[in-house]
């Protein structure tokens, strides 16, 4: 099937303008609700705490968002396509298998309760890890849906100024306690600065200095933005942070300029590498004699409990039990957060094996791959918000590799994980919708 998206068709009622009827009678749009909530989602608000697990606005905007969108096309007669659903059904059947075949080939040497540590064998931990495996693409298919009913400028505008304000906040809460970047490890505290809000502001920004060639009164706004998310990256000294900068960059310029895009590029970097390597080589050499090295431990770990089970996985939510019991780390270190693989791909092959992961990637690739197209005949708008959508997506994958990201998982962020990988997702949703043949203007 694909690339043929599958399409939802609507036949009930008569078409109304919006989304819903306020009180007053007039209709609340369907960007009145989904753009706050999205703004919401990412500023650094109090959560709602139930036991150890905090929930924030994000916590269920995936499937909200769908299901007022398809609510929406129903009552307008539309026909909205939803793309890749076939694969996302594949991935979910094959989640469940492993949840019971964990229950079924349960490793007897890794605990199934808490007198170990903190990870033990519980289907409400195997249910939370189905819904966030289900979370990417109910925000996928969300913004697809969002962006052939509406307009999606709001959208963008809405994203940028919620990243804006959490860096702001991030930046201010240095600036009260200011911490050489290079010294982190010696003052033993790394500045309370969002990554992946640093992460889509660069992209947002930079994707605007790079596409709207033409509205030169955007260009210092933007360049500003730009500056000080790349400040704020430098200042967290957070590695995800850095990797996925320069993966959305190099998307951006090459979305534009192709490969003599790509080449002005490599040769900027070069030039400014020789021009602070004294500073690169302390950093490189400082964070290789850090805990930064122990990532190789943790990817090593996973891959341990990966072979317990390496065609379906140990299952979804198991991740933390099975570190604690083959970790190559002490159990004091696992229970201070080594349950972690710091490689969001490596605890997908962890707990969904092979299968698993193959068909993740899949979805994941197929989405890069329809977003890095050129679609002919298309405005610089939607060509803008097509390259913006590819730029966050592949930064967050990049950033993944080596922490959190695309997927909230149990073993890491846990459900303070949602928001970042739900804008990321529906950003990308909506972006994929540019090139659909029906879709909304820009």
């Amino acid at each position: 099937m694909g690339d043929q998206a599958l399409t939802a068709r609507a036949a009930v009622w008569a078409p109304p303008a919006s989304a819903t009827l306020g009180r007053l009678g007039r209709d609340i749009p369907l960007q009145a609700i989904v753009v706050p909530l999205l703004v919401l989602s990412m500023l650094p608000l109090p959560l709602v705490t139930i036991r150890s697990a905090g929930f924030g606005f994000g916590t269920l905007a995936a499937p909200l968002f769908l299901a007022i969108g398809l609510a929406l096309a129903r009552r307008r007669l539309a026909t909205v396509e939803i793309p890749y659903l076939w694969l996302f059904v594949a991935l979910m059947t094959v989640a469940a298998i492993s949840v019971v075949n964990s229950w079924l080939f349960w490793d007897p040497n890794v605990g199934t309760s808490m007198e170990r540590g903190s990870g033990h064998r519980w289907i409400g931990y195997q249910v939370t890890a189905l819904y966030f495996l289900a979370t990417p693409f109910l925000a996928f298919a969300a913004g697809a849906v969002y962006a052939q009913l509406e307009r999606i400028s709001s959208l963008y505008l809405g994203v940028l100024i919620s990243v804006t304000a959490t860096t702001v906040i991030g930046l201010w809460t240095w600036w009260h306690n200011p911490v050489n970047p290079i010294d982190v490890y010696l003052k033993g505290a790394r500045p309370n600065i969002n990554p992946d809000a640093t992460l889509f502001l660069i992209a947002l920004s930079s994707s605007v200095l790079v596409w709207q060639h033409r509205r030169w009164r955007l260009w210092l706004p933007a360049l500003l933005l730009l500056l000080m998310g790349l400040t704020a990256a430098y200042l967290s000294y957070a590695l995800n942070a850095w990797l996925g900068a320069l993966g959305v960059i190099t998307v951006l310029i090459w979305s534009r300029w192709r490969g003599k895009g790509l080449l002005a590029w490599a040769i900027g970097l070069g030039v400014a590498a020789l021009a602070v390597q004294e500073t690169i080589g302390t950093i490189v050499s400082q964070r290789l004699a850090g805990n930064d090295i122990d990532r190789i431990g943790l990817w090593h770990s996973a891959l341990i409990v990966w072979s317990k089970s390496p065609i379906i996985g140990v299952g979804p939510g198991n991740l933390v039990g099975y570190m604690e019991r083959f970790s190559v780390f002490s159990m004091t270190l696992v229970l201070q957060g080594y349950q972690q693989a710091h490689n969001i791909f490596l605890e997908l092959l962890a707990e969904l094996g092979v299968v698993g992961l193959a068909l993740f990637l899949l979805f994941l690739g197929m989405v890069i791959w329809r977003l890095a197209r050129r679609v002919p005949n298309r405005s610089t708008a939607a060509k803008h918000i097509q390259a913006t959508g590819l730029a966050m997506l592949v930064g967050s994958a990049l950033m993944a590799v080596v922490g959190s990201g695309i997927v909230p998982t149990i073993a890491s962020a846990g459900w303070e994980g949602i928001p970042p990988v739900v804008v990321c997702w529906f950003f990308a949703g909506a972006a994929l919708a540019m090139t659909l043949p029906r879709r909304a203007t820009p």
